[in-house]
């Protein structure tokens, strides 16, 4: 019993006569209490304090509207809850939850200056990466356990040399397709679930429930914050173990009657009624990772929003959350950068063309709406992670391929990071990484950042490529 002695118990006799509420409260004051139950349960205990137990790379094409989503504020802490802009508007009830990355190189690697090759060089560095290396989701999965990568999409086509996630194993024009198709991604998860718990599993649960509901009397123990935070991440772990212990309770389980996309690989041009389908098709991939992660299936995720939309007959932003934000833009006085400049204008052309013509044209409203959606995406996922009990110790990363939205490989790109990291990040800020430009002062790039990444998740020792570190 030399650990309890520690705190105060001198015997097995003598512990157990005090109150379960003392011993917690004893245990909370020490930071001591996941630790001591994740030994006495003999059950994997993912949330410690100090690094991200998870991570979801989240990657949308065609980079941003530099001025219409640059923050106001400049680098520094997010001072308040409002707007950051127009593009980041749906990430503000979680300015406090993530950091914003300004003018960030886009290390790419040889051969950039398209979206094909920009896309499948994001997560390498190089497109060209060789059939022993992996991307940096599969570098940070293989370190981490056997779970490997969740990869899924949402729309990205047939071609395999335009993926942005690559295992080990595979040539650079070879790799896996992620899986389109929620409904059929959910079931082959479920699968991970199947058959339930062992009989002792209705004690763990009891077990679970009975620390639970002793962590509302620890609200009035004078904690300084730091141990306030680490208890909220102690009883968020426990939380999920307790569903974890259950048959199928909980979180721990999958709609496997959701959506199915039998157009994601269509070779017609898709009507208004499938374009409609995009937004849905899109948060049901993020709910599938989100019940992952819960189930503790995977520990890294990978969802690829498209392939760029250089092909209109697979994603269409003329769906109507889209067309909505679209016309909040030019509400606020966002304008179309046409001759006429009439909101008519404006109309017939998003309705026509909100496809790959928009990146090229950064000023335009539908570029600004995709930019707006995306990030409403985010705030989604950042939603069911906290609803859930994971935001705190997850990191999610939001990058695309393209610069200032038409520059590729090199120009100044956009990140936005999400989550709690487990506390190993101060989130609430905005970091300018370099000049805008980045032809004299390439300061920091994606693979300083994901390198970064890498180690809040608590990968050490020696990762191939110039994973160096250095930006958060």
């Amino acid at each position: 019993m030399k650990l309890l002695n520690k705190f105060g118990f001198t015997s097995a006799r003598e512990s157990t006569s005090q109150s379960r509420r003392k011993f917690l409260r004893n245990l909370a004051r020490a930071g001591m209490l996941l630790p001591l139950a994740g030994s006495m349960l003999g059950q994997r205990v993912f949330a410690q304090s100090g690094s991200a137990q998870r991570v979801l790379f989240l990657y949308y094409p065609n980079g941003v509207v530099p001025y219409n989503w640059l923050p106001q504020q400049g680098p520094g802490s997010i001072s308040g809850s409002q707007e950051l802009s127009f593009g980041l508007g749906p990430l503000t009830p979680w300015h406090n939850r993530m950091i914003v990355l300004q003018n960030l190189t886009l290390d790419i690697g040889s051969g950039a200056g398209a979206h094909y090759n920009d896309m499948r060089g994001i997560l390498t560095g190089n497109n060209q990466i060789s059939r022993e290396s992996a991307s940096i989701d599969h570098l940070i999965a293989e370190q981490l356990g056997s779970e490997g990568v969740l990869s899924l999409g949402v729309r990205t086509g047939s071609r395999s040399d335009i993926m942005i996630s690559k295992p080990r194993g595979y040539a650079s024009d070879t790799r896996p397709i992620p899986n389109n198709d929620p409904a059929d991604a959910a079931q082959k998860l479920a699968v991970g679930i199947a058959g339930g718990g062992t009989t002792d599993n209705g004690d763990k649960q009891a077990y679970y429930e009975a620390i639970l509901n002793d962590f509302g009397s620890l609200a009035d123990v004078t904690l300084e914050n730091a141990r306030r935070d680490k208890l909220t991440l102690h009883e968020n772990a426990l939380k999920r173990l307790r569903d974890l212990a259950g048959n199928q309770v909980g979180e721990c389980s999958f709609n496997t009657n959701v959506m199915s996309d039998p157009y994601y690989n269509s070779s017609s041009q898709l009507t208004p009624t499938e374009w409609q389908m995009f937004p849905h098709l899109a948060r049901a991939q993020v709910d599938n990772i989100v019940g992952a992660f819960s189930c503790g299936l995977h520990r890294v995720a990978t969802l690829q929003l498209s392939k760029g939309d250089e092909n209109g007959n697979l994603v269409n932003y003329s769906y109507d959350e889209c067309w909505e934000m679209a016309q909040r833009a030019i509400s606020q006085g966002i304008q179309h950068s046409s001759e006429s400049g009439t909101v008519g204008a404006i109309t017939r052309w998003y309705n026509e063309f909100a496809s790959h013509s928009a990146s090229h044209r950064p000023g335009d409203v539908p570029h600004t709406a995709q930019v707006r959606w995306y990030h409403a995406l985010l705030a989604y996922t950042l939603q069911q992670l906290d609803n859930k009990g994971l935001l705190d110790d997850t990191l999610v990363v939001m990058f695309s391929e393209v610069g200032d939205g038409s520059k590729h490989g090199g120009a100044a790109g956009a990140v936005t990071l999400a989550g709690g990291a487990g506390g190993a990040l101060q989130m609430g800020r905005i970091i300018n990484c370099g000049d805008g430009v980045n032809n004299g002062q390439r300061i920091y790039g994606t693979h300083q950042l994901f390198g970064d990444v890498a180690r809040y998740l608590g990968v050490s020792g020696v990762m191939e490529g110039p994973w160096s570190g250095g930006v958060v």
